[in-house]
């Protein structure tokens, strides 16, 4: 297959997999749910059901599903996101029976993947313009609760990461409730467009404002990192928003950011490739995923911690870069395709590989977030289509406004 076909089979692949993962069990409490990964079917991600959602907008719109059983699927979506899954103050829990919709055990209710799952939401409302569906998706957006998760330390405004009333509970070291805050540049920007639509002006200032920028070199530029160097944090707000055309209130451009810090990535890879035979100008992407030892959260330099490479390379991390590289990532997908077909499958390609251990390894798993996130950037490089869905939602105009976004001006 040549490169335009590749793509092709791998967005409509994307599609399929949403649809063959999704509780579309008519009747069934936890309708339209979506697995976290295929390694374990049973339970449900929140934020995968936001990219589930954003799936169906890609299907009717290329016509893999026809817009009415699209429609169907997101209505229905929808009533259990507002009527059977379980909530804190709006924000929901990370993981779910996908049968019942109930809590998964004392997982969290999470701000990020309460978050993913409001992007897929807004998305869904803005393309279907279907009454039904901007009804009960301006409900699911007018419940979360953001005063809640709001603090102060030291004169800054931040967020709280995470909710858990349970002691013992995930995440809970100590006394239940709050966990860890959002401090750093990470993949959280879409939190604070989500509550501008809800929170004062000038809070909703303080909160954008509040997180660092810490800043460290690539080529002799700067990059704003988040701690860990990790890929997909660099990707998940921007792929449904329109940073390409956007600077924020401060002049910084995270698409370029974006680029860079895929650049940065690759980098690394190829700097460690005598070390890793999986690294290569044409195989490269430390980011979150599946890996030989269970599910790896690795980066790359420029980062605030020592990234610790391990020959892992996440397929999708390097996809979801399509936008910020499109040569390189292209080359890498050609590459994959034809020279390594254990990557590829029913789906598309699979997570991750790793030639570096004895037997070489290749995932055979999907993960929801993962598989969306490149689902969305493939199409955002061919289209456009969730970047101007989504950033030109009446709630996304709104907060891009109380925020102090502002159009960049054309090239000369």
């Amino acid at each position: 297959m040549n490169l335009v076909d590749i793509l092709h089979h791998e967005l409509q692949g994307s599609v399929e997999f949403y649809r063959d993962f999704t509780n579309l069990q008519q009747g069934s409490p936890g309708y339209g749910l979506t697995v976290d990964s295929t390694k374990k079917a049973n339970f449900a991600s929140i934020a995968a059901t936001g990219f589930a959602l954003t799936a169906w907008v890609i299907g009717s719109e290329r016509g893999y599903m026809p817009r009415e059983q699209a429609q169907e699927i997101t209505r229905g979506t929808l009533d259990t996101l507002l009527h059977r899954v379980p909530h804190h103050r709006g924000f929901f829990a990370h993981f779910l029976n996908i049968e019942t919709a109930q809590r998964w055990r004392t997982c969290e209710y999470s701000t990020i993947d309460t978050a993913l799952c409001l992007n897929g939401v807004i998305t869904a409302a803005a393309y279907f313009q279907d009454a039904q569906i901007c009804q009960m998706a301006d409900e699911i957006l007018a419940r979360v609760d953001w005063n809640f998760i709001v603090f102060e330390r030291d004169g800054i405004t931040l967020f709280r990461m995470a909710y858990n009333p349970d002691r013992g509970g995930d995440y809970v070291q100590g006394d239940p409730g709050f966990i860890s805050q959002w401090d750093m540049a990470a993949e959280q920007k879409m939190m604070y467009l989500q509550a501008a639509e809800q929170l004062p002006p000038e809070l909703a200032r303080k909160l954008y404002a509040g997180f660092r920028r810490d800043k460290r070199k690539f080529d002799g530029r700067d990059v704003i990192v988040n701690p860990g160097g990790n890929l997909f944090a660099y990707q998940f707000s921007e792929a449904w928003l329109d940073c390409e055309k956007l600077l924020d209130p401060d002049g910084i451009d995270w698409f370029e950011n974006s680029r860079l810090a895929t650049l940065a990535n690759r980098s690394f890879c190829m700097e460690h490739a005598r070390e890793f035979k999986t690294y290569g100008p044409s195989s490269w992407g430390a980011s979150c995923g599946d890996s030989p030892w269970g599910y790896d959260v690795s980066g790359a330099t420029p980062a605030l911690l020592d990234p610790k490479p391990n020959g892992t390379v996440s397929i999708y991390g390097a996809i979801s870069s399509l936008p910020f590289a499109p040569g390189l990532v292209l080359e890498m997908i050609d590459h994959l395709y034809h020279r390594y077909p254990r990557t590829w499958g029913k789906y598309g390609f699979y997570d991750a590989y790793n030639l570096a251990v004895k037997p070489a390894w290749y995932s055979d798993a999907l993960y929801g977030i993962d598989k969306g996130c490149s689902m969305i950037m493939i199409e955002n490089y061919q289209s456009r289509l969730v970047w101007d869905v989504y950033t030109s939602s009446p709630n996304i105009q709104k907060a891009l406004k109380v925020l102090g976004f502002y159009k960049r001006q054309p090239a000369d």
